[in-house]
């Protein structure tokens, strides 16, 4: 009795064995069969998020809250899919990678510096730019960071008038509102706009144009502060359901008004394009289409010469961090950004800017008109 029984189990075994790795085999075909399905959706996906994010952001709200989210999401299902290809079909491997560069380069905004093997000769003027955000960086953060960087020009934003910071001997000071700019040469203010900011009822410092006087020339040199889409944007996040829609109206009528000031402040440095030099806080990313309408005729001296994704301010939404880059330092085509890179934390939200720009006059004239023209068109 003992015996048939140790019999039946003994031939048993072996067909438990071949059941297992029946099934082990089907689900493995079922993944071979699904990977390339999942690998050309994810490709698909992240080329409609970038073009959305290009083409839609700043005009539509939902495209606007993508814009100024966490891109960084749009990588995780490369956690998954990479190792999947690479086990059943290696060969899927390279659209895999192509998707990597797009979520990487236009959608997260690598910036690679080019701009550094093409800069020309001559001596650079260093400039700094920072929202200090009200009163979070103290005179001591302050004074350190300008012994570290050695600027010659600082811009800073959301600096109220309270706020005294002990500026080396000899420095020369011009401020409006909130805006600041402050340089070890000479600094006389030339014109200064104003407008509507969400959240506050009168309105506040958007430009401050100077004019610093350095031992070779004049610099136009303007410290600006455009509208933020904060407040639309934390109206339209709910707790309870994440989005509320009915409320991004806001986010629309922000856009609109960002656009309008973006637009107005550029055509107040119209005279002065070619050889001005912009810095502070924009308030938005280099691939909305405000800043395209109204600033892509300038060089960004990140995008020209900076190394990595330059996010300058670090929000925090239901516990997730992310950075966004929308502190900027703009040229004329008078100047070239010989290097640029993103500062040390010194206590406020945003991350200080700082360039070294060359002054290169030598450029064409004609070039210019037809790159102002295409970009009016």
């Amino acid at each position: 009795m003992s015996s048939s029984a140790g019999d039946d189990w003994r031939h048993s075994t072996p067909v438990v064995v071949l059941l297992d790795q029946t099934a082990k085999l089907k689900w493995r075909g079922r993944l071979t069969i699904a990977i390339p399905w999942c690998v050309w959706l994810y490709v698909l996906f992240v080329l409609v998020v970038w073009l959305f994010l290009r083409f839609a952001g700043e005009r539509w709200w939902l495209a606007t809250m993508m814009l100024f989210g966490p891109r960084w999401i749009y990588g995780l299902p490369l956690l998954m899919l990479i190792p999947a290809a690479a086990i059943l079909r290696p060969h899927l491997l390279w659209p895999l990678v192509l998707g990597a560069i797009v979520v990487v380069v236009p959608i997260m905004g690598l910036c690679l510096p080019w701009g550094r093997a093409v800069a020309p000769d001559g001596p650079s003027v260093r400039v700094l730019t920072c929202n200090v955000d009200d009163k979070s960086v103290n005179s001591e953060a302050m004074s350190k960071l300008i012994e570290t960087v050695k600027p010659d020009i600082v811009a800073l934003q959301e600096c109220p008038g309270g706020v005294n910071y002990q500026w080396p001997t000899g420095w020369h000071v011009c401020q409006y509102g909130e805006l600041l700019v402050v340089s070890r040469y000479p600094v006389q203010e030339v014109q200064r706009m104003q407008g509507p900011r969400p959240g506050h009822v009168w309105p506040r410092g958007t430009l401050l144009h100077c004019v610093v006087a350095t031992p070779d020339h004049d610099i136009d040199f303007c410290c600006v502060h455009l509208p933020s889409p904060r407040q639309g944007i934390a109206v339209v996040l709910d707790r309870s359901t994440v989005l509320a829609p009915s409320r991004s109206g806001l986010i629309d009528e922000g856009a609109d008004q960002r656009q309008r000031q973006s637009e107005e402040v550029a055509r107040l440095l119209e005279g002065s394009f070619t050889s001005v030099i912009v810095a502070g806080d924009f308030n938005t990313p280099t691939d909305s289409s405000i800043y395209r309408r109204a600033w892509s005729r300038y060089r960004n001296a990140f995008s020209t010469s900076g190394f990595g994704f330059g996010n300058t301010i670090r929000p925090k939404v239901h516990g997730w961090r992310f950075g966004i880059r929308i502190d900027h330092i703009l040229t004329g085509p008078n100047w070239w950004p010989r290097d640029c890179w993103v500062g040390p934390d010194i206590g406020s939200e945003h991350l200080p800017v700082i360039a070294d720009l060359v002054w290169n006059p030598g450029h064409d004239e004609q070039s210019s008109a037809d790159s102002r023209r295409q970009s009016e068109e």
